[in-house]
C-alpha cells in the first residue's frame, strides 16, 4: 500500500517523463527518415546528371539573327511624291476639256506670280481761303481699303492743330499764306511725316496678288484679301497676303500658304 501511495505521489512526473522519451524518439525517427530521402534524392540527381546522354544539338539561330538584321534596318516607306497609296490624285478637266492626272490640281497648283503694295498716299496740294485761320488741303488715295468705293481719291482740308480721320495736322513751315511744307502726324501708329508740297507720300498698308493657275491656263491678277477664285471647281478665298506669300483657305478651312515663285 506504501509503494502505491508513492506512485500515486509522482504519477505527474511519470506520465510526463513517458510523453518527452516519445517526443526523442519521434525526432530520431524524423532525422534519420529525412537523411534517407536526402540521400535517395541525391542519388537520383547524380544519376540524370552523370548518367550517359547524347550530345546537345545546337539551337539554330538563324532565323532569329535575321529577324534582328531586318529590324535594325526597316524598309523606307514613301509616304509623299508619286506615291498614290497615300497621296491619291484626282483627275481633272482642262480649259481645253481633256481631262490630266490632278497632281498639280487645286493649291498645289496654284503659283503665286506676283504682289503688289496697296498704298496710302498723302499729298499736300494747296491753301484754300485768303485769310486766318487758313485751310490747307490734301489729296488722299487709299488703295489698301477692300471696298472699292473708298479707294476713290478725296480731298480734304485741314486748320493747323485739327485732325481728320487718318491724321493730325501738327505744323506749318514757312509763311501761312504760302507754306513751303506741312507736318502731319498719323493717328495709327503715331508717325510724324513731313510733307513737301505737291510731292506724294505713300505708305504700303496691303498687298495685292497675281496669280496662275497652269491646269487650267487661268490667270489672276490685283487678287485682294477676301476675295475669292476656284480652282478645278472648287472655290477658294485668300485670307492674307504678304511681300512674297500668300494664304489661302479651302471650303474646309484648311489654309495652305503658297510662296511667291522664283521661276521667272
Amino acid at each position: 500500500m506504501q509503494f502505491l501511495k508513492k506512485l500515486k505521489a509522482h504519477y505527474d512526473k511519470i506520465v510526463l517523463g513517458v510523453v518527452l522519451l516519445a517526443v526523442a524518439v519521434m525526432a530520431l525517427f524524423l532525422t534519420q527518415a529525412a537523411s534517407s530521402e536526402r540521400g535517395k534524392l541525391d542519388e537520383q540527381l547524380n544519376k540524370r546528371v552523370t548518367g550517359k546522354q547524347g550530345e546537345a544539338k545546337p539551337v539554330d539561330l538563324a532565323a532569329g539573327i535575321s529577324s534582328l538584321e531586318r529590324l535594325s534596318q526597316p524598309a523606307a516607306v514613301q509616304l509623299a511624291g508619286e506615291h498614290k497609296t497615300f497621296n491619291p490624285v484626282t483627275w481633272v478637266y482642262k480649259s481645253d476639256g481633256t481631262i490630266t492626272p490632278g497632281s498639280g490640281s487645286g493649291t498645289r497648283g496654284l503659283v503665286l506670280t506676283g504682289t503688289q503694295p496697296l498704298n496710302l498716299s498723302i499729298q499736300f496740294s494747296m491753301v484754300a481761303g485768303t485769310a486766318e485761320p487758313y485751310r490747307y488741303q490734301f489729296s488722299i488715295t487709299r488703295d489698301y481699303e477692300r471696298k472699292a468705293e473708298k479707294r476713290r481719291p478725296t480731298v480734304v482740308s485741314l486748320t493747323e492743330g485739327t485732325k481728320n480721320d487718318l491724321f493730325v495736322l501738327r505744323e506749318v513751315h514757312g509763311p501761312k499764306d504760302n507754306p513751303t511744307e506741312v507736318v502731319i502726324e498719323l493717328l495709327e501708329g503715331g508717325e510724324t511725316v513731313t510733307l513737301v508740297k505737291d510731292k506724294v507720300y505713300t505708305k504700303g498698308l496691303a498687298y495685292a496678288a497675281d496669280l496662275t493657275y497652269p491646269v487650267e491656263n487661268r490667270t489672276w491678277t490685283h487678287k485682294r484679301v477676301d476675295e475669292s477664285f476656284v480652282l478645278s471647281s472648287v472655290s477658294y478665298k485668300i485670307v492674307a497676303i504678304a511681300k512674297d506669300e500668300i494664304v489661302v483657305s479651302a471650303p474646309n478651312r484648311v489654309r495652305t500658304t503658297i510662296k511667291l515663285s522664283t521661276v521667272p
